[in-house]
């Protein structure tokens, strides 16, 4: 029997969630409103970025939901996930969907990637089930290593900043699942100030912050759930703009106390000139870091 402090790492764990979740109810609009929310992110801080591979770091969307993301970082995109059954699960979905793209099954603790190499990263809330922030920190300092030069690593974490999450993460578990709150379990995460602080040790270049996702999410998701049972697709649009309206949240001072999720955007600095030149004459990794691939199954 998992414990609540292991349920942060077993495959079995997620094997099992995934398979519940796709018996029960789509939830089709909130998971399309959290795509376009992550869409417009990716437009704003990822569009233009220099080439390589590009990571997205778990496929629970891609298992259980057609609004998923992967396909959105292009023919080089690559999923990973600790979870086989996840991984199936999303392979079989993009095949249906005629998209291809390389799936790895991975701890995000210990990625079977080749430093470097990575010129876009998206961690869509995938470092907050770990039990122990030590844990975020190696999965954050594993992301940084396979970045390449130049490239962006983009991260969203729950946002302790908003009243609503600090105080589910400082209820028990259990109860808020036997409720119906939280679904699967949530664990560590970091504040504003500790994030970038922890990228910055990295010797990343935070660039950008912000919150989003202000949709009240457990009002959100049963307002959702109801008017899918009702059917009725005009009441269906109307739910669909206001939860879009929610995000202008995002340009008041008081973003962090709205938002769900705090977003960071962080880049690897290239080495000076002078010291890519002499690697270029060694035969090291070209300028923009896109030698080698990533470890893969198809």
């Amino acid at each position: 029997m998992l414990t609540l402090g292991d349920r942060s790492s077993p495959p079995s764990y997620w094997d099992q969630i995934v398979e519940e979740i796709l018996r029960a109810a789509p939830i089709r609009i909130w998971r399309a409103y959290m795509r376009r929310v992550y869409i417009r992110l990716m437009a704003r801080w990822l569009r233009g970025s220099g080439p390589g591979p590009r990571l997205k770091t778990d496929l629970f969307e891609e298992a259980i939901t057609p609004y998923h993301l992967l396909p959105e970082l292009g023919p080089r995109g690559v999923g990973i996930d600790v979870s086989l059954t996840v991984v199936q699960a999303a392979r079989e979905r993009l095949k249906i969907e005629n998209r291809h793209h390389p799936l790895v099954v991975a701890d995000l603790r210990a990625l079977p990637i080749r430093s470097g190499v990575m010129g876009q990263i998206l961690s869509g809330s995938s470092l907050d089930h770990f039990s122990r922030k030590r844990d975020i920190a190696t999965s954050l300092a594993d992301l940084a290593r396979i970045l390449a030069p130049g490239g962006l690593l983009v991260i969203t974490f729950d946002n302790v900043h908003n009243p609503v999450v600090c105080l589910r993460n400082h209820l028990p578990f259990a109860w808020l699942n036997r409720l119906g709150l939280v679904p699967y379990y949530v664990g560590a995460t970091y504040s504003r100030a500790e994030a970038c602080h922890q990228l910055e040790a990295l010797g990343l270049v935070v660039t950008a912050v912000t919150a989003v996702a202000h949709a009240p999410r457990v009002f959100a998701i049963w307002l959702a759930a109801l008017t899918e049972r009702l059917g009725w697709p005009s009441l269906e649009a109307l739910l669909s703009r206001v939860l879009d309206g929610l995000e202008c949240l995002e340009r008041w001072p008081t973003r962090y106390r709205t938002g769900y999720y705090l977003a960071i955007r962080a880049e690897k600095p290239r080495p000076p000139a002078t010291e890519r030149t002499v690697r270029s004459r060694e035969g090291g990794m070209p300028e923009n870091g896109t030698s080698g691939s990533a470890q893969h199954t198809n």
